[in-house]
């Protein structure tokens, strides 16, 4: 029998949490932050208390209630019994300090000599799919591709914001030393756990075995996996595209896959779109742009996309520019053996801290400072050899530089005496914005390229699908994009799904799974197959199959 709970993903885009149990295996297929949840809630200055995160969320339903797999410690820190009983302090059997209904993973292990789920298969780095791998005890183990493991440090490494989910510290109560309140106890991460995190192409977990499925993705290191128990096969795409730079096409996939897939759960970020746009024309958007600008060219994009820093990289060198891209994007580059030998690519030294260009001002970023090794040895390669903003203005025809709205500060430096960027353009290389806070900062993002007299070119702003009022007030102005998805299009998803033919289909990260319905009508009109196609509710058990 094969058991499916769709915790996360269902009806939404991101946030993938599916349990998956199969001949006596429990496998968490991804445990990422459901990110459009959460932003109806949270917000910039609105965020879950960093020392109750696990409480709150599973009241509120961010996380969902599934017995013996989180963290005792994220609800009960360790040094309870010794908090003294006096004055304002919580009382250490306080309701406060624990959730009816929760069952620890140490309450777990204790009731049946097990934690509740085998492990985690974890397709790629991107938080919709980490994010909240945190809350789940260390013990359990996470399998992905040595490429995701990498990323999933680094990103913990370079942002603030952290997934932990790999690495974690353990809250426990201690007692100050020395200030206003000496003796006073307070909540301290001291202890580290680390997670085992197995990077391999194939293994056993439990009572089944499982191959990773290499696919393109605007991430490196993505993966699908294909689980098997005898002959019944279950595939979960993660996320998936067929139309980057990758050499996989639909066609290579299917035959990797194999035939006779029982069950395959899919993604359909965009099984609404039939638009089939490829890496290579937007880098031939990007390189006629750059020809046709005298001045500097800012171009932003998401730092862990690899393959879009290559197309820009190569839409740079057409045009005999250097490319200056930030301190995270080349940490990442070398730390998986990818930043360019040659003179190609430089690193922009922006001002921080004292505005000195001081080494000092850079001891909380290392990365801007330099390339930090496993050995925490520290490289000065990119204080030492990086592009500042005078070098920059010195010839501006010269560089395209890799600038986020997140580093618009850094704008004051390139302007002229009246307070402007001459002959400069600026491209938007990544997704529309998908929220109210993302359509919020696209207008402040216009406001500073107006400001500076950076010249871009206007869009037609989308409609998010979950507004009701198409009229909305918001929704004013936008940048129009370069920019092609992670994610395949129904026309590639159609193809997948008729190559490989499924006996059930289970549609997630998406808001449109009736679209799979009609996908399978029309290939059942056109071939004669069935497919039984299964719309999940979060938090409802599907079963299929006897015992």
């Amino acid at each position: 029998m094969i058991s499916v709970t769709v915790y996360g993903g269902a009806n939404e885009i991101g946030g993938n949490k599916i349990l998956l149990e199969f001949q006596g295996t429990r496998i968490m297929l991804d445990f990422g932050s459901r990110m459009g949840f959460d932003s109806r809630f949270f917000s910039e200055f609105v965020n879950p208390r960093t020392n109750t995160g696990l409480r709150d969320r599973l009241i509120m339903g961010s996380l969902p209630m599934i017995p013996g797999i989180y963290r005792e410690d994220l609800i009960r820190p360790s040094g309870l019994d010794g908090l003294p009983e006096e004055g304002r302090l919580l009382e250490k059997d306080s309701p406060m300090l624990d959730l009816d209904g929760l069952i620890t993973y140490e309450e777990y292990l204790s009731r049946w000599g097990k934690g509740y789920i085998d492990g985690i298969l974890l397709s790629h780095a991107h938080l919709d799919h980490t994010g909240d791998i945190t809350h789940i005890h260390p013990d359990i183990p996470v399998y992905c591709s040595s490429i995701t493991k990498t990323l999933v440090d680094a990103i913990d490494q370079v942002t603030a914001f952290k997934t932990y989910a790999l690495e974690m510290k353990r809250p426990e109560i201690t007692y100050s030393v020395r200030g206003m309140f000496p003796g006073s106890p307070k909540l301290e991460k001291k202890n580290v756990s680390r997670r085992d995190c197995i990077t391999t192409s194939e293994n056993t977990l439990g009572n089944v075995y499982f191959e990773l499925i290499d696919v393109d993705h605007s991430v490196p290191g993505a993966c699908s996996f294909l689980i098997k128990n005898g002959k019944r096969k279950i595939l979960y795409t993660g996320d998936i595209r067929f139309h980057g730079t990758s050499r996989i096409s639909v066609e290579h996939y299917a035959r990797r896959a194999g035939d006779k897939i029982d069950m395959m759960i899919c993604e359909g970020t965009r099984v609404d779109s039939g638009s089939v746009i490829t890496e290579e024309m937007v880098c031939q958007d990007i390189a006629c742009d750059i020809r046709s600008t005298k001045g500097v060219v800012f171009v932003d994009f998401s730092w862990k996309d690899t393959t879009r820093f290559e197309t820009i990289r190569r839409a740079a060198m057409e045009n005999n520019r250097i490319f200056v891209i930030n301190g995270r994007l080349a940490y990442i580059l070398r730390k998986l053996g990818l930043f360019p030998d040659d003179d190609s690519v430089r690193v922009f030294l922006k001002r921080s801290g004292s505005a000195l260009y001081s080494p000092n001002d850079y001891t909380r970023s290392k990365h801007e400072l330099g390339f930090i090794s496993d050995h925490d040895e520290l490289d000065t390669t990119h204080y030492q050899k990086g592009i500042t903003a005078s070098q920059i203005t010195e010839a501006p025809g010269k560089y395209v530089l890799m600038m986020s709205y997140y580093d618009f500060n850094q704008l004051f430096d390139f302007a002229d005496e009246n307070g402007k960027i001459r002959n400069s353009l600026f491209i938007k290389a990544q997704c529309e914005p998908f929220c109210d806070d993302m359509e919020i900062d696209e207008e402040r993002l216009i406001n500073w390229l107006e400001l500076f007299g950076i010249g871009f070119r206007e869009g037609e702003p989308d409609i998010n699908p979950n507004c009701t009022d198409h009229d909305c007030s918001k929704i004013k102005r936008c940048v129009q994009r370069s920019h092609v998805s992670g994610h395949a299009s129904r026309p590639e998803l159609k193809e997948l799904i008729k190559r490989l033919k499924p006996d059930v289909l289970i549609p997630v990260h998406t808001l449109y799974p009736h679209e799979f319905s009609r996908i399978a009508e029309e290939i059942e009109e056109e071939d004669g197959h069935g497919i039984r196609v299964v719309i999940p509710e979060t938090g409802v058990e599907y079963t299929f199959g006897d015992e």
